[in-house]
């Protein structure tokens, strides 16, 4: 019976498959276990609460309480002890559930055809953060409040060969500074990792400790960073023909020798800037233009962030307690995570061959060759997987999933290669941008015709018959 489901809802049964391979009861309790600190289980296991929560997310059921009230004859609990639960669970967990599942998926991920590194030798990883959306005023502390009610941020490290999340550091206060956090960040980093970040979080002891640590950073000057001139300025030539680059040796403060890389704008940035300047401590065997480029990847991360909050429901602004919207969030972290290594089994079952191109065209007519997940838009990865997965748990007592745990690691890859064959991945393609606007004069308005039929201004009638 698992077959013709395989053939039918493919995505949904790799969803499946990896929840029961990296996110099964004994994980996540064991995860619980060893990293809660307030929080005990008695009745209620955390692996429960993990299972509900995450088909929220992944929009399967629009709140956590239609979750549970569907799923109320197997949760041995109250309503409200349930939400005692949710609203309990500390950060400590939400960030050892992302770096335990992301090393699982890693090491699947790494029995699938390799791709070319960004930069190879570096370990890459981007820095930013994220705030979680104001939420409803459920709690009578906000009730009294006119100001929008944050629940939260989080620091969010990703790694850009393997399209990953690898971790996270959640901050239960909403206007704390995000570079209270780098201290945390600075205990994790490793040689020759390469960080990346916005100028936010530029400062002197987050630089040096990265260096100290014989890891690298490409980070963007800020303003107040203090900074020594140890050269004169070089000019590097331009990058993408028009942008003119320069660098300069400096000191980050007293100690942290550091290259400049300036960058001079054709066009101004959304802020009105001019220019940028790039700090790095790369070698220089790497060419200031190689560095600039790495620096615009930093909008991977960016993108990461549009994606779990348009796909998934990431921020689920019911949910007012810190601790139970952190959690959330870390759920959506894990599930963009689990649609990186659906993507990846997908390029491993449908390799792309390049299109038929004519000798004669000049090299800048010939078509990109894009893997596969490049060309499968996320939005519908998520509807393919959404309504299939609750007909999929409708019947899983009839489905045996026991054999996934038991399959080494390259048993495993090789079973998604299986079935990531079947995805009809043409179906699932990102529509072609649309042409930019013209920009439109917008008429004034005019109180006395406050509103207009449709239908009369396509038929071209003006007054009434």
């Amino acid at each position: 019976m698992l077959e013709k489901f395989i053939q039918k809802m493919p995505c949904a049964c790799i969803l499946r498959s990896l929840l029961e391979r990296c996110l099964n009861p004994a994980t996540l309790d064991k995860i619980f276990a060893e990293h809660s600190g307030m929080q005990y289980t008695r009745t209620l296991l955390f692996s429960t609460v993990c299972t509900l929560m995450f088909d929220v997310v992944l929009k399967v059921y629009p709140s956590a309480l239609k979750a549970y009230l569907e799923n109320q004859e197997n949760i041995p609990v109250s309503q409200a002890s349930f939400y005692n639960k949710l609203n309990g669970i500390e950060p400590s967990v939400c960030q050892a559930l992302i770096r335990t599942t992301s090393k699982d998926f890693m090491d699947v991920m790494k029995e699938f055809p390799e791709k070319p590194e960004i930069l190879p030798g570096y370990s890459i990883r981007i820095l930013d953060g994220n705030c979680i959306e104001a939420s409803e005023k459920r709690l009578k502390v906000l009730r009294d409040i006119s100001s929008a009610p944050l629940p939260g941020k989080s620091l969010v490290v990703y790694d850009p060969d393997s399209c990953l999340i690898r971790d996270v550091y959640p901050c239960q206060d909403g206007h704390a500074q995000e570079r209270s956090l780098l201290t945390d960040v600075l205990t994790t980093v490793e040689a020759r990792q390469l960080w990346i970040a916005d100028r936010n979080f530029c400062t002197v002891n987050f630089l040096s400790g990265i260096n100290q640590r014989q890891a690298f950073f490409i980070i963007r000057k800020h303003a107040n960073t203090p900074t020594t001139s140890v050269e004169e300025r070089i000019f590097r030539g331009e990058i993408n023909g028009k942008d003119k680059i320069y660098e300069q040796s400096v000191r980050v403060g007293e100690a942290t020798k550091a290259r400049l890389i300036r960058i001079e704008l054709t066009q101004k940035t959304s802020d009105g800037d001019t220019f940028i300047e790039i700090l790095s401590n790369l070698p220089p065997d790497i060419s200031a233009a190689t560095i600039a480029e790495l620096y615009r990847k930093r909008w991977k991360i960016e993108t990461a962030f549009q994606h779990i909050e348009k796909n998934l429901n990431s921020e689920i602004n019911t949910l007012a307690y810190p601790k139970a919207a952190l959690f959330s969030f870390s759920l959506a972290l894990v599930a963009y995570n689990i649609f990186s290594l659906m993507l990846a089994a997908m390029d491993s079952a449908h390799p792309v061959a390049p299109p038929p191109v004519e000798e004669t065209l000049p090299e800048t007519k010939k078509e990109e060759i894009k893997p596969v997940s490049e060309q499968i838009s996320l939005y519908y990865l998520a509807h393919e997987i959404a309504g299939p997965l609750a007909t999929l748990l409708d019947f899983e007592d009839e489905l045996d999933w026991s054999f996934i745990p038991g399959l080494s690691t390259p048993a495993f890859a090789q079973w998604l290669h299986q079935v990531a064959a079947h995805i009809q991945w043409q179906k699932l393609k990102k529509s072609k941008p649309r042409s930019p606007k013209k920009p439109r004069v917008k008429p004034a308005y005019d109180r006395s015709k406050p509103h207009a039929s449709t239908f009369r201004l396509l038929h071209g009638i003006e007054k009434s018959p």
